[in-house]
């Protein structure tokens, strides 16, 4: 089991670290992959529901500490990401490419709705631009960070797939 938290750490650990030294320079458009939330998302698909709300917990708290959004605004919506995600664990339900890509950008609409509503709500402002914001910022970055997410699902079933001993 200590193995498995390792792992996952390092995983993690690079897609932070990634996100801010290397995603800023492959931007297009202003658009840039969230590869903490798909490394969330794996996390919780492969580990459950609970593992998902405590890494995305504290993985949005590591982003609250160096964002200017309310404190805990973003751990919220990491850990009802990494819940939602951890819904649809592997051991119970078994997931084809498209369906983990539709639940994927799911899973984005909703941590930048529970990000904006916070922000409304703070701000008493209003409400007219909240679906502006998810079709013209959250979808394109999500469709792009889908790019990212293919990467393990191509290395896993295509170039290293699991071969039956006979």
């Amino acid at each position: 089991m200590m193995n498995v938290a390792l792992k996952w750490a390092g995983w993690i650990i690079l897609c932070v670290i990634l996100q801010s030294t290397l995603v800023p320079y492959i931007a297009v458009m202003s658009c840039k992959p969230d590869l903490p939330i798909v490394a969330l998302f794996y996390l919780s698909l492969r580990l459950g529901v609970m593992p998902g709300v405590y890494v995305g917990f504290f993985l949005g708290l590591g982003q609250d500490l160096f964002s200017q959004s309310v404190l805990g605004q973003i751990a919220l919506a990491k850990s009802v990401a990494g819940f939602v995600a951890g819904l649809f664990n592997e051991r119970v339900v078994r997931l084809d490419p498209i369906t983990r890509g539709a639940l994927l950008i799911a899973v984005f609409v909703l941590n930048d709705a529970i990000v904006m509503l916070v922000q409304i709500v703070k701000s008493d402002g209003s409400a007219g631009m909240f679906f502006t914001e998810l079709l013209m910022v959250t979808l394109p970055r999500a469709l792009y960070s889908l790019v990212f997410a293919a990467i393990p699902l191509v290395w896993v079933n295509v170039v290293k797939p699991h071969r039956l001993i006979d």
